[in-house]
């Protein structure tokens, strides 16, 4: 497994060519601006006299065990946005986001409801874990705006459901950013990405679903902030235009036999892990924690999405690269593992039933800089892709 592979030498990797049997990606689904398939009427007219009327980002992307897939579309517009996370639903051609569990759960008025998801994970047995980060349109949270929701989506039903603190996660500085789930011990772990603060104000969430306990860890280090001086392009344009971007932790995967915990932050290019053992145990400190953390490799791209194979490889998207990087967990060599020119910012990954890895595509750079053509795009903003064959999940058991 990755752990003994990867700890126990120094890496010294390069990213190599890949192989003419790399698998070509598929387009699943596509749009230049997001339909939603909205029941209710007074929430279909808001969306539709909003100045931010189809102007809504699609980031994460979860499939279920019958293949069912799930999307979520953080508020960073505008409370308008009709849903934060959604089911696709396919009319002849067309998929539309259908919100998920329901409307009422995405309901911006509802004090219960799903604010701002950007995060989430669906383990082994069909549980939703939904990491909801609040902060619609960047704004202070409220008391349980910030939270993790487990729904069952067989009995369509909510299981559990755990409030962040303010010192588990900061009202106005966090950025609660994507989960891992580990069904054996019942552990989770977030990256908390500390955008609204300057300096930021990255992190680490260790969840325990036993007993409903969080606790929050690297709370603002190096392993968990941006690096100052990293800058990135992409297709030759600067991220951002008006300054490079700063985001902490983000990427976060988890290694097939539970052992380890590996992230990155967005703004940088550093691979980091944890022994997951420490992250179980609430008496280590967090001196023994800074301690403990290694540097697994410094990455030709920065990274956003992470994910694990029951193999023990991870696959990371590759910013500045168009595609996907994957770690052999046995040889610890780092290959480009897919690409396509017209990947543009891949974003979250996901496995489905198939054995096929799925990476969205969003373009999330031109969205934030305000560059977004949501008419005639010279491709399609917004995309699904496929690469068939991959293998299963790091959550399988």
């Amino acid at each position: 497994m990755l752990k003994r592979s990867l700890t126990t030498i120094t890496l010294t990797a390069t990213l190599a060519s890949a192989s003419l049997a790399q698998p070509a990606p598929e387009i699943v689904a596509e749009w230049n601006s997001l339909p939603y398939a909205i029941s209710d009427k007074a929430v279909q007219a808001a969306w539709e006299g909003s100045e931010i009327h189809g102007k809504a980002l699609m980031q994460g992307a979860k499939l279920d065990s019958a293949g069912n897939i799930y999307v979520s579309t953080a508020r960073w517009g505008g409370p308008e946005i009709p849903a934060t996370l959604s089911k696709l639903v396919k009319t002849g051609d067309t998929w539309a986001l259908e919100p998920y569990p329901s409307q009422e759960m995405n309901a911006i008025d509802n004090p219960a409801g799903l604010k701002a998801v950007l995060g989430f994970e669906i383990d082994r047995n069909d549980v939703m874990w939904i990491l909801d980060q609040g902060h619609v349109a960047g704004a202070p949270n409220a008391p349980g705006d910030a939270k993790l929701v487990l729904w069952d989506i067989a009995s369509n039903s909510e299981i559990q459901r755990y409030d962040f603190s303010a010192d588990e996660a900061s009202e106005t500085c966090s950025f609660l950013n994507d989960i891992v789930v580990d069904n054996d011990s019942g552990f989770a772990y977030i990256t908390d990405s500390g955008i609204f603060c300057d300096p930021l104000e990255g992190g680490l969430i260790v969840y325990d679903s036993t007993d409903n306990s969080a606790r929050r860890i690297l709370d603002q280090t190096r392993f968990t902030n941006d690096e100052p001086t990293f800058f990135f392009n992409i297709d030759d344009r600067q991220v951002l235009k008006n300054g490079g971007m700063r985001t902490g932790a983000d990427g976060i995967a988890l290694s097939a036999d539970k052992d380890t915990l590996y992230w990155t932050n967005l703004t940088g290019n550093h691979l980091y892990s944890l022994d997951t053992d420490l992250l179980r145990d609430p008496t280590v400190s967090e001196t023994v924690l800074e301690t403990a953390v290694r540097t697994v490799m410094t990455l030709p791209s920065n990274t956003d999405g992470m994910t694990a194979d029951d193999q023990g490889n991870i696959y990371m998207t590759a910013l500045s690269l168009d595609g996907i990087m994957k770690l052999d967990g046995k040889t610890g060599q780092l290959t480009r593992f897919a690409h396509h020119p017209e990947m543009n910012w891949p974003d979250t990954l996901a496995w489905g039933p198939d054995g096929g890895l799925y990476v969205v595509s969003n373009h999330l750079h031109l969205w934030v800089d305000g560059d977004m053509n949501f008419e005639t795009p010279a491709i399609p903003n917004f995309r699904l892709w496929k690469i068939p064959g991959v293998g299963k999940s790091y959550t399988s058991e």
